[in-house]
C-alpha cells in the first residue's frame, strides 16, 4: 500500500513540473523569470499545449505587477494590458496565422482604449495588423 501511494505522489510531482520540452516543443506550465538587480523575478507564467501553442491564460509582469493578460483559445488570444496602477488600459483581441516558414501574431478587430481611471477614451479597429480606423469618445 506505501508503495502505491509512494507512487501516486511521484507521479503527482512529475505532472507538476515546470519548463519540460517534449519532443524539443514546450509543452505544460512554464514560468520565464530574470534577475533583476540580484532579486528572482516571474515575469511570464502560463501553460503550452502537446503542439508547443500558448493555451489558456498567460500572466505578464514587469516589476511585479501585471501589465499584460492574455486568454488563449485556438488561434485566438483575448488580451488586456494594463496601466501602472491596475486599471485596464487596453483590451481587444490577437490572431495567430501559421504558414509553412513562419508564426505571427496581429491584432484584429476592435481594440478598446481607456484612460487611468479605466474610462474608455476611444477605439480603435483593426484588419490583419493594420489599423483601418479610430473612434475618438467626446466626453
Amino acid at each position: 500500500m506505501k508503495a502505491i501511494v509512494l507512487l501516486l505522489v511521484l507521479l503527482f510531482l512529475q505532472s507538476c513540473a515546470i519548463n519540460q520540452k517534449v519532443n524539443g516543443e514546450k509543452v505544460g506550465r512554464w514560468v520565464y523569470r530574470t534577475k533583476i538587480e540580484d532579486k528572482d523575478n516571474e515575469v511570464v507564467r502560463g501553460r503550452y499545449d502537446n503542439h508547443g501553442f500558448q493555451k489558456g491564460v498567460w500572466r505578464y509582469r514587469y516589476n511585479g505587477k501585471l501589465y499584460k493578460k492574455q486568454q488563449f483559445k485556438d488561434s485566438i488570444a483575448y488580451t488586456t494590458y494594463y496601466h501602472p496602477n491596475g486599471k485596464i488600459a487596453e483590451r481587444g483581441q490577437t490572431k495567430l496565422v501559421s504558414t509553412a516558414s513562419s508564426l505571427h501574431y496581429f491584432y484584429f478587430g476592435s481594440w478598446f482604449i481607456y484612460d487611468t481611471k479605466e474610462q474608455l477614451t476611444h477605439v480603435r479597429h483593426y484588419e490583419f495588423g493594420q489599423l483601418k480606423h479610430e473612434t475618438k469618445l467626446q466626453r
